[in-house]
């Protein structure tokens, strides 16, 4: 049997198994088969009740074909008017409607609609058989049904208020108020629910809605039935695809008829959007980065909790003002110059400091993006920002950490290169002294070995400031109670039993207020380099002299020791502390020792300042930090008795 003949045998039996108890699952059938042969969108069959209004008797839509339904209302209306078939081509698709007749009384009984693909073939023929067919069911239904489900009104109100509720996209609907049935629907629920309204008709309204709803929505239907009106109520209702619909009621009784009119707003694309952006706002307030969104004219709209924290600043102060109220802040001297325009770009990332709400300046990272609407115009900027004055500070460290790296690579070649020189010269001749004295007399041998033990203290000069140099970078600071006055006296003895610096007048200035604490061995080397230096030059002059002023305060230690030497000149004087270096010919030392006094001096917390004059002397002036002050004051009270 082809599929033609199956379908119009399945025809056949629906007529013949026809009776009062089944004509709705023949009407259920009559789609079926229709639809299946048709290979139809979706299809109804309506009835025309006694007023012209259009009840939904049966509808199928095929699930398989997920499309975007039209509406028949314009195309039932104008079946209805014109009584014939109406073909009409809405958006993508073909819509046919075949008016349902009752050729005696010349009086339409329904419609029946074929949603088909657009441009697609389609048997006329058949689809006047289904009518055929659905005029005796339509018929059957008519003897049957009583006039129950008709609201009894005047010809006025059909004249005036229905279109109101026939054409209205809300859901309008006639409830009874003693039973809670459904009496009159508009095509909108069909629609919106995907039954038709006989289904929905044919049980309560609490069969409809959402089983956690139903208390609440007996509750305010009881309050209508008592004469209260309903403003705003909102439920949910299930649909023929098996989700639900949240609808906002408005609904009021009328007493004299005991019926409830009632008018439900489909909201369930607010309600989604409304959980979506509170979803949305949840995660921003969420977030541990700063959200602000600017509008196109640069003024702050939305602010998440984190830029309130972040910038000290509350959230009433912050909306509504120019972003200039966070940027005012930018610290010109260590950021990078931005305003509002920076922030103004898509897909822009910047760094700079702000002034926080209480002064103190932060570095942040701002990643700024377009903001669009649904037609993709620009509405605004989201701005993104996290705070990197963790990462500011730890890079700053490593900077510094990688410059004093690197001088002390550079250092290191050369000091090698240096000493590996300084050492070697002093050994080279005294060899070539040695080989000399081999076959000299005994006077001349006298002088080589004078020669070779200036050589060699040259040597151990060198030796003992590289020593120097190395405890004092090795060593950790040692802060011991010193006797400042004791350690001068110490430095000077030495120097004591030298021929050359038996001339030189040592005048001393030592006041102590306090008592001193400090690394008393670094103390030590920065006095004996000074103190060698000031002799090594003065006795080239005459009169030569040097001056030793000392001065212990609480908070400070100040050292100047003077001499009436040679001098340094002044293009010299900046470099007279680098290593190695040395400011005269006249005297052959390492170039280490002025270096070695200024890192001492730099572990030890204090600074060191030269004067001198060419031909009339140098100063130098030294303050480092008496350790003392730093002691809780009972500790040095105890110390004091």
């Amino acid at each position: 049997m082809t599929k033609k003949d199956q379908f119009y045998h399945n025809l056949l039996r629906i007529q013949r198994s026809l009776s009062d108890d089944n004509i709705k699952d023949c009407m259920e059938s009559l789609l079926y088969f229709a639809q299946e042969y048709l290979e139809s969108t979706y299809s109804v069959l309506c009835k025309v009740g006694a007023y012209g209004d259009v009840y939904h008797c049966v509808s199928r839509y095929d699930k398989g074909k997920k499309v975007t339904l039209p509406s028949l209302e314009k195309t039932i209306t104008k079946v209805l008017n014109d009584k014939e078939i109406v073909v009409d081509q809405i958006e993508s698709h073909d819509v046919i409607c075949l008016p349902i007749k009752n050729f005696n009384k010349n009086k339409v009984l329904g419609v029946l609609s074929f949603v088909q693909p657009r441009d697609s073939e389609y048997d006329y023929f058949a689809m006047e058989q289904v009518a055929l067919v659905g005029e005796g069911l339509l018929d059957a239904l008519t003897k049957r049904s009583s006039t129950k489900v008709e609201v009894p009104v005047n010809n006025s109100f059909n004249l005036s208020f229905k279109p109101f509720f026939t054409d209205s996209y809300n859901l309008c609907c006639i409830t009874d108020s003693d039973t809670g049935n459904y009496l009159f629907m508009n095509q909108s629920w069909e629609r919106t629910l995907g039954y038709s309204i006989e289904e929905l008709k044919a049980y309560n309204f609490s069969n409809w809605v959402h089983p956690d709803d139903i208390d609440e929505t007996i509750k305010v239907f009881q309050d209508v039935c008592d004469g209260k009106v309903i403003r705003s109520f909102i439920n949910r209702y299930r649909t023929k695809w098996g989700d639900y619909k949240y609808l906002e009621w408005d609904a009021t009784l009328d007493e004299d008829r005991r019926v409830i009119y009632a008018l439900a707003r489909d909201i369930t694309s607010q309600h989604e959007n409304h959980e979506k952006l509170f979803f949305q706002s949840t995660i921003l307030k969420a977030v541990q980065d700063s959200v602000l969104v600017i509008d196109l004219s640069g003024k702050i709209s939305y602010i998440n909790d984190a830029v309130i924290s972040l910038t000290g600043y509350p959230k009433n102060y912050l909306l509504g003002r120019p972003l200039d109220v966070i940027l005012k802040g930018v610290d010109k001297s260590k950021s990078i110059s931005v305003d509002v325009n920076d922030f103004l770009k898509d897909q822009n990332n910047i760094e700079f400091q702000i002034e926080r709400r209480d002064g103190e300046y932060i570095w942040i990272e701002v990643r700024t993006s377009i903001l669009e609407d649904v037609y993709g115009d620009p509405i605004g900027f989201l701005g993104i920002i996290k705070d990197i004055t963790h990462r500011k500070e730890y890079e700053e460290t490593l900077m510094k950490r990688n410059e004093e790296l690197s001088k002390a690579n550079k250092e290191l070649d050369n000091f090698v290169y240096r000493v590996s020189h300084d050492l070697r010269a002093p050994i080279t001749s005294a060899l070539g002294l040695i080989e000399l004295s081999m076959e000299a007399t005994l006077e001349e041998v006298y002088e080589y070995l004078k020669l070779q033990q200036r050589s060699l203290m040259k040597l151990d000069d060198f030796i003992r400031d590289i020593l120097n140099y190395s405890r004092n970078n090795r060593m950790e600071l040692k802060p011991t109670r010193v006797d400042i006055q004791d350690l001068i006296e110490v430095t000077l003895e030495q120097y004591k039993f030298i021929s050359n610096y038996k001339l030189v007048k040592i005048t001393k200035e030592i006041n102590v207020e306090n008592h001193l604490y400090c690394d008393e061995s670094r103390l030590a080397v920065i006095l004996n380099n000074l103190i060698s230096n000031a002799y090594k030059f003065t006795t080239l002059v005459p009169n030569p002299e040097i001056k030793v002023e000392v001065n212990v305060t609480p908070n400070d230690l100040i050292l100047v020791i003077e001499d009436n030497g040679i001098g340094i000149k002044n293009d010299h004087i900046t470099k007279i502390f680098d290593m190695f270096y040395r400011a005269t010919d006249v005297n052959n030392g390492s170039g280490l020792g002025l270096y070695i006094v200024k890192e001492a001096v730099k572990r030890l917390g204090g600074e060191i300042a030269v004067e001198s004059i060419l031909n009339e002397g140098t100063k130098f002036k030294i303050t480092i930090p008496n350790l003392w002050s730093i002691f809780p004051k009972e500790i040095r009270e105890k110390a004091t008795n």
